[in-house]
């Protein structure tokens, strides 16, 4: 039996949904980004200056499984929240100058010494509840104190305290001084929320948001739907700025977890956007003239791992041959039909500090075997299993290393799982060798921190290595620019050799949609922003 819930705000009764999210790696709000089309002309209310369809349907490859801000961390919810709700800080991907980040909720802030930033806050905002209720310093330190009590703690690592200067000010407090902190708060799960809406005793008062639009209805495995806010407090903002209304009365998110569904929906015009369509089927969509097939570089990183807390995979060496052994040209032409980037590093592309130019271990089979000799495994003789998430592009990764493994005496066991009972195994460590994603673009710490420092929850590798955990808190702190970067080169360097994962390759941005879609903002990651799309009639 499904399970629908409506969602509307104010005075209604809510329904409770209580649902777990699951999800192969941490998604937050930034990504790699560019306007997918003409991005058209708006007006200063957010509709359009060109005849348009009231709803835009978005066909994803994941349905939306928690819309409870700070208890989730999932790409799929966090595109959806992203258009109901509004963080202090903005991640523009540098789109509207040098800095990637910027204003949102916050209109400026100031690093006032080592542990302090002060903060300005908009003065004109307002929840979108029945009695407009504005936004104050006392929203935002209730949304921060809250969030070190759920899931989403560690996006706030070092946060003490807030204190209230006055209505529109207010004063954080770290343990330290930290490199990326103001980066934390453009994180979606750290949107502001209404502290009226949870003292009130409501059911579900994290849909309470200040965003240009609210939630309407969601019906779990069919859609999500949200409508524009006809009260939005920025109705007056001009049409470029990030926080104008939206253009379309209702976005509808539909999901289609096979892919060819999606491909079918968008042919028949049950849908606008088809989010990550197979690889295999592009020439059709390239061929339909009433559709554009968009690619760009990506950011999402796949990677082969180990568990090196498994015999015989806590040995270095043993870990060496096995990255030797992985053909990942082929990999990359079974998993995206070659559409994609190999890598050598561990971090994700177009993050600060990105350094792909150690030698690392190219696919080399003779390399390989005398790396497996000097491990104690002259002639191989290694049982083991390999699990990873169902369905692609994993089950074609999964098959070709299982060959290029063979051939050094190492026979590998396929067993494919839903992913959220894979992410439950990589966290209680049952697994010895695995296939995982990671999805980061504006944090560096969300990458060297959360998959490799001791006793980190997304370190499914289950490494420890003091040095790592030195070099991570030093990228987080150090203040010499130059300095800082060295550091980031070694740590690099240092993870690549000790080899806990062999990164295979970043998967190319494919979204195929409308050809009359204008307004659109898509991240190399995949968090596209939806807030100003229309399809134009």
């Amino acid at each position: 039996m499904k399970k629908r819930v409506a969602l509307l705000l104010g005075a209604a009764t809510m329904m409770a949904v209580a649902l777990t999210g699951c999800g192969g790696g941490k998604s937050s709000d930034s990504g790699s980004a560019s306007n997918g089309g003409d991005a058209g002309t708006t007006t200063a209310d957010g509709g359009s200056s060109e005849a348009h369809k009231d709803t835009l349907v978005i066909g994803t490859d994941a349905d939306i499984n928690n819309l409870d801000l700070q208890s989730q961390q999932d790409q799929i919810n966090n595109i959806v929240l992203k258009n109901t709700h509004q963080t202090l800080v903005f991640f523009n991907n540098g789109s509207q100058g040098d800095e990637r980040f910027g204003p949102c909720l916050a209109t400026s802030w100031e690093q006032e010494d080592d542990t302090h930033i002060k903060m300005n806050l908009r003065d004109d905002v307002h929840f979108n509840d029945d009695d407009e209720t504005p936004m104050t310093a006392e929203d935002v330190k209730f949304t921060l104190d809250m969030a070190m009590d759920n899931m989403v703690a560690s996006v706030l690592k070092g946060y003490v305290g807030t204190t209230i200067l006055d209505d529109y000010t207010i004063e954080i407090e770290t343990e330290s001084y930290n490199n990326e902190f103001i980066q934390s708060l453009s994180s979606v799960p750290l949107s502001i929320q209404s502290k009226k809406a949870y003292e009130s005793g409501m059911d579900d008062p994290y849909y309470i948001g200040t965003g240009p639009y609210k939630f309407d209805e969601w019906v779990e495995g069919e859609y999500c739907r949200l409508k524009k806010v006809d009260d939005y407090w920025g109705n007056d903002l001009p049409a470029d700025d990030n926080l104008a209304p939206g253009v379309v009365d209702t976005i509808e998110f539909k999901p289609y977890i096979e892919a060819s569904s999606r491909v079918m929906a968008l042919q028949a015009g049950e849908i606008d956007v088809c989010v990550n369509p197979p690889i295999n089927e592009l020439q059709y969509l390239e061929d339909d003239d009433n559709i554009t097939v968009y690619e760009q570089t990506g950011t999402r990183l796949f990677y082969f791992a180990f568990n090196v807390e498994k015999e015989p995979w806590n040995n270095q060496k043993l870990r060496q041959a096995v990255a030797c052994a992985i053909d990942r040209n082929a990999v990359l032409e079974a998993a995206v039909y070659g559409k994609g980037t190999l890598q050598k590093t561990i971090l994700n592309r177009g993050l600060w500090g990105f350094y792909d130019d150690m030698e690392g271990f190219d696919y080399n089979v003779d390399r390989a075997k005398e790396l497996m000799a000097e491990a104690g495994y002259p002639d191989g003789g290694i049982t083991t299993t390999l699990t990873y998430a169902s369905g692609t592009p994993y089950e074609q990764i999964a098959t070709v290393i299982q060959a290029n493994l063979a051939d050094i005496g190492i026979t590998v066991t396929l067993e494919p799982m839903e992913t959220a009972t894979l992410k439950s195994t990589c966290v209680d460590g049952k697994q010895e060798l695995f296939l995982w994603r990671w999805n980061e673009d504006s944090k560096v710490d969300f990458v060297y921190r959360d998959l490799f420092y001791t006793g980190s929850g997304s370190n499914y590798h289950h490494f420890s290595d003091p040095k790592v955990d030195e070099l991570t808190d030093l990228v987080a702190t150090e203040k010499d620019a130059d300095q800082r970067l060295a550091d980031a080169k070694e740590l690099q360097e240092y993870l690549v050799d000790q080899c806990p994962q062999v990164p295979l390759y970043i998967a190319n941005l494919v979204v195929a949609y409308n050809k009359n879609l204008k307004g659109t903002y898509f991240y190399g990651g995949g968090n596209h922003d939806w807030r100003h799309a229309y399809v134009a009639e």
